[in-house]
């Protein structure tokens, strides 16, 4: 029995690999991922892929400058929202450049979702993504954490600072930022990036990876 699937695709000049996609995987939905610039190209595709296929197509504008959190933020919601009609979701990461397939592949990573993307062939290629999201692997302490930082402005000059944006004191934010002996912290998850500073101060900035974590 086929699964009811929901497609998300990234867009860009080069079509095949999303064609290549619609031909070897199940599709009820597709959503394509597209800059501003390719805007009237991807609503012309859409349009003769309704036409061609009759499956339901919307598209998604990843804005820039800040394209990771715009497409983290677009994931998260086609997640929450569509998800639960489908019985999977995939993410096509072989067409557009190569900065938008990368963000695509880590959000399929993030979420715990199935990329794949196309050979030198041009035929499909599964991709390793973790069977859990990353969120299910981090104790909500530590997503708290991330999101006081995030509400800190992403960066915070001292443990200090930290306790005014969330409910820990200093020894519990050290030990979830730090770790131990048996448990990795958020430096060692490579969510955030510590730097010592005079005094015994030390800067916390809130990374990359962390941001979209929280998007």
């Amino acid at each position: 029995m086929v699964q009811k699937t929901l497609q998300i695709a990234t867009f860009g000049s080069d079509k095949e690999g999303i064609l290549v996609g619609l031909r070897n995987f199940p599709i009820h939905k597709l959503v394509l991922l597209h800059y501003n610039e390719d805007v009237k190209a991807a609503e012309e595709f859409a349009r003769n892929l309704r036409l061609t296929l009759g499956i339901s197509i919307s598209l998604k504008l990843i804005a820039q400058p800040d394209i990771i959190r715009s497409a983290m933020e677009h994931v998260s919601y086609i997640i929450k929202e569509e998800g639960p009609e489908y019985e999977q979701i995939l993410i096509n990461v072989s067409a557009g450049d190569k900065m938008i397939g990368c963000v695509a592949l880590s959000c399929a990573f993030v979420n715990g979702i199935k990329a794949f993307g196309t050979d030198m062939k041009g035929n499909p290629m599964l991709l390793p993504v973790l069977k859990l999201s990353y969120n299910e692997v981090i104790s909500d302490a530590k997503i708290k954490i991330l999101r006081a930082l995030d509400k800190a402005g992403g960066t915070v000059e001292s443990l200090d600072q930290l306790t005014k944006h969330c409910e820990f004191g200093k020894p519990l934010l050290s030990y979830h930022i730090q770790g131990s002996t048996e448990t990795k912290g958020l430096v060692q998850l490579g969510l955030v990036e510590v730097e010592r500073l005079e005094r015994g101060r030390t800067k916390i900035i809130l990374n990359t990876l962390g941001k979209m974590l929280i998007a």
